[in-house]
C-alpha cells in the first residue's frame, strides 16, 4: 500500500531551501472566493469519506463565512482560510500545501517550539536569548500554551494530538497564523513570549520581532541540537550502524523510498548478509523519523530479519515516536505482527486506523496544492482510534537533548 503526503515545510528550512446555484455569483465575483468554492465542492467529492467526523451543516457554515471574509482577506489569511476548511477531513493525510508565493509571503519569530516531557519548550531561538533554551514555554502574546494550541489547531489537519503537536513544533513560529488565529493584530508586530529558564525556574517575558521567511536563514540562533548522537536524525534515507560493543545493529529507515544511486533493495541485502554473517544479538530498526511513502519497500526486510530471527534469536526492537507516520507506522506493525519484535519510544504521529493513499489537485486561480485520501486503512479493526503505542515507553528528555545523547538507544543499550 503506497501513502503519500505534502511535506511539511519548515520556515528555517525555507529559507535554506453543496451550494450549487446559489454560489455561481460569489464565484464570479472573486478569485479568492472562486478558490474557496472550489475546495468546498471538491474535497467532500473526492475524498473517500470527508463527512466521517464533520457534518455538511459544520462544513457550509464554515465555507459561508470563509466566502464573506474572502474579499476583506490578505494572500496568507486566505491560505490559512483553506487550511482550516481542509482540516475539518479531520485526516492527517488531507491538507493544503505550499507554493513559493506563500513561503515568501510567511514571517516568523526567531524561535521555535518542541513537546517534550509534556510540555512546550524553546528548542531555537535568536542568540542574544540563548539561557533560555530548553525553557517551558508557557504563554505566546499572553496567550497561555494550551489556549495557543485550541486557537491554532483548526489550521492543522491531523487526526490525534500527538500529530497535531509535531505538526505545530514545526509551524509554530508562524505570525501570520497568529493573526489568522486572533491571538496578533499584524505578522509583522513584534511578540512576546513567557519562559520559564530552566537553570532557575525564573520566568522571563522577552520580545522578539518577525523575519521575512528570506531573511531567516542570515539570523544567529541558539539551539539545543548543539550536540548530534550518532544515532540521531540524519539526512541519510536509510543507514546502518554496528554498535560493536553491545553486538547491537542499528538500522534508521527516514523514508520509505528507493534511490537511484542507492537501491533500497541493496541496502536490505547488505543488512542481511551482515545479520547471516556476524554475531548480531540485538536489532534496532528506527522509524521515529519516517513519515511515510511506500510500505511494501520494507516487506523483505521484515521477512528477511523475521526468518532469521528464529534461528539466530536476536531481539528485535522498533524504535517509533510522534515523527512516525504513515506507511512507517505500517512498517512498524509489520515487524509487530510477523517478528517477535517489540515497540519502543513514545506514541506514533500516524494513526493505526486512518485515510490515505493520497491524491492531489491545484486551485484554478492560486494553484494552490491540495492533498486528499482516496482509501481507509483499517490495519487493526479493534485498536481505539489513535496513535500506535510502544510496548515500551521511552520518551526523550530536555537534559538528553541538551546533552547530545538519544534516550531511547540508551536505555535499550543499558538494558541489554
Amino acid at each position: 500500500m503506497k501513502h503519500t503526503r505534502f511535506g511539511i515545510l519548515l520556515l528555517v528550512a525555507a529559507a535554506l531551501v453543496f451550494l450549487g446555484g446559489c454560489t455561481t455569483g460569489l464565484k464570479d465575483s472573486n478569485p479568492k472566493q472562486a478558490d474557496i468554492a472550489y475546495i468546498y465542492e471538491q474535497l467532500p467529492k473526492l475524498h473517500v469519506d470527508f463527512y466521517h467526523e464533520t457534518s455538511k451543516a459544520e462544513l457550509g457554515k464554515a465555507y459561508r463565512a470563509a466566502m464573506e471574509e474572502a474579499g476583506k482577506l490578505g494572500d496568507s489569511d486566505f491560505y490559512f482560510t483553506l487550511r482550516r476548511l481542509a482540516a475539518m477531513a479531520k485526516d492527517s493525510h488531507t491538507a493544503v500545501g505550499f507554493t513559493q508565493e506563500i513561503i515568501d509571503g510567511l514571517s516568523a519569530i526567531p524561535a521555535q517550539f518542541s513537546y517534550v516531557e509534556g510540555e512546550w519548550r524553546l528548542s531555537v531561538v535568536e542568540r542574544t536569548h540563548a539561557a533560555l533554551v530548553g525553557g517551558q514555554v508557557i504563554a505566546i502574546n499572553g496567550f497561555p500554551m494550551q489556549e495557543m494550541e485550541a486557537l491554532v489547531a483548526p489550521f492543522f489537519s491531523h487526526d490525534n494530538e500527538v500529530w497535531l503537536r509535531y505538526y505545530l513544533s514545526q509551524q509554530l513560529n508562524l505570525t501570520n497564523l497568529y493573526t489568522s488565529a486572533g491571538i496578533a493584530e499584524s505578522p509583522l508586530q513584534p511578540v512576546t513570549l513567557t519562559v520559564r529558564e530552566r537553570s532557575t525556574g525564573e520566568e522571563h517575558t522577552i520580545s522578539l520581532t518577525p523575519v521575512p521567511a528570506k531573511e531567516y536563514g542570515m539570523l544567529s540562533f541558539a539551539t539545543w541540537y548543539q550536540k548530534h548522537p550518532e544515532t540521531g536524525p540524519n539526512n541519510a534515507p536509510y543507514r546502518a550502524l554496528l554498535l560493536e560493543e553491545s553486538n547491537t545493529l542499528f538500522i534508521q529507515y527516514n523514508v520509505c523510498m528507493s534511490y537511484e544511486d542507492y537501491p533500497l533493495q541493496a541496502f536490505i541485502q547488505e543488512i542481511l548478509d551482515v545479520v547471516d554473517s556476524a554475531p548480531i544479538t540485538h536489532i534496532m530498526i528506527d522509524l521515529r523519523y519516517n513519515s511515510g511513502g511506500d510500505s511494501q519497500l520494507l516487506e523483505p526486510l521484515v521477512d528477511g530479519l523475521g526468518s532469521r530471527q528464529a534461528e539466530k534469536g536476536f531481539s528485535i526492537d522498533v524504535l517509533i515516536g510522534e515523527g512516525t507516520f504513515s506507511s512507517a507506522l505500517m512498517n512498524a506493525m509489520h515487524f509487530k505482527k510477523r517478528t517477535n519484535a517489540r515497540l519502543v519510544g513514545g506514541p506514533s504521529g500516524g494513526s493505526v486506523n486512518h485515510y490515505g493513499e493520497t491524491d492531489n489537485f491545484f486551485l484554478p486561480n492560486s494553484k494552490i496544492p491540495v492533498s486528499y485520501s482516496t482509501k481507509q486503512f483499517v490495519l487493526d479493526e479493534n485498536h481505539p482510534s489513535g496513535p500506535l503505542m510502544p510496548d515500551l515507553v521511552i520518551e526523550r528528555t530536555v537534559d538528553d537533548i541538551l546533552a547530545g545523547r538519544d534516550t531511547v538507544v540508551e536505555a535499550l543499550l543499558m538494558s541489554y
